[in-house]
């Protein structure tokens, strides 16, 4: 199907073949559940995991680079704005015309409620920026952030391993306990809370934390201070190619770290 865009510029354009999707949930009475804004897209904006690449598919997460205000795909490895979502590229866009990458106009979907599936280049930290003007289908219960409003509190007694569906959790250790961190994923954030006087783990790989930016394991063990050891452990790119966990010692108390 040959897809027409209004809002592209005029002129000879390839024809190209897109794959139609409904990325938002639709009202009662049909209705779109979404509010859009009109972007322009820089030239050399891609789809990194489309062939082609100069083929933006509906669905994209997009962002703007702050010194242009066009917009280009959402990479959280970036410093340039580019690292903070705006919204979702509501319908395709071909960037090349006649050949050659040009800029485009194109509508992005900034508030509503969106099919996470459907969504292209979305990870848990940008979730946690549309969050605030979206509702997504398959996280419905994650709301405030795990520093100062943990989503959910989980009391647990026995060695644990945390999962991605855990993100902006409290857990409360009500015994000895090691909790083993998920696969590393940017915007991941955990708390940990050690209630008796028991020893508290985290155990993972590249744990950043006092003079060490690669240990596996930080605990607290010593006497008299296990009970409010407390950490918050968010995961993040301290650099482009660097994703870490980052350990903030909440509880002030002792942690050795390996």
């Amino acid at each position: 199907m040959s897809d027409f865009n209004p809002h592209q510029p005029p002129g000879f354009q390839p024809r190209r073949t897109a794959t139609e999707k409904q990325i938002w949930w639709s009202g009662r009475g049909g209705q779109n559940q979404i509010a859009t804004r009109q972007v322009t897209i820089a030239a050399t904006a891609v789809d990194t995991t489309n062939t082609p690449t100069t083929t933006l598919r509906a669905g994209l997460v997009l962002a703007l680079n702050s010194s242009t205000g066009k917009a280009h795909a959402y990479d959280p490895t970036a410093n340039d704005g580019t690292q903070v979502a705006l919204g979702v590229l509501e319908r395709p866009v071909e960037m090349l015309v006649d050949g050659v990458a040009t800029e485009r106009f194109a509508q992005v979907i900034v508030q509503g409620m969106l099919k996470e599936s459907e969504l292209i280049g979305l990870d848990a930290r940008g979730r946690q920026q549309l969050a605030p003007r979206f509702l997504f289908d398959r996280h419905l219960d994650q709301g405030a952030g795990p520093l100062m409003q943990p989503r959910v509190v989980r009391r647990v007694s026995a060695n644990t391993n945390v999962t991605a569906d855990d993100n902006g959790a409290l857990f409360v250790a009500t015994a000895a306990v090691e909790f083993t961190l998920p696969t590393a994923a940017n915007g991941l954030a955990f708390r940990f809370l050690q209630s008796a006087d028991q020893n508290l783990t985290i155990a993972g790989s590249n744990l950043l934390h006092r003079g060490n930016a690669a240990a596996t394991q930080v605990a607290f063990s010593t006497s008299s201070q296990k009970i409010g050891s407390h950490v918050l452990v968010e995961c993040l790119y301290i650099a482009a190619d660097q994703l870490r966990w980052v350990v903030s010692n909440l509880g002030g108390t002792t942690a050795t770290i390996s």
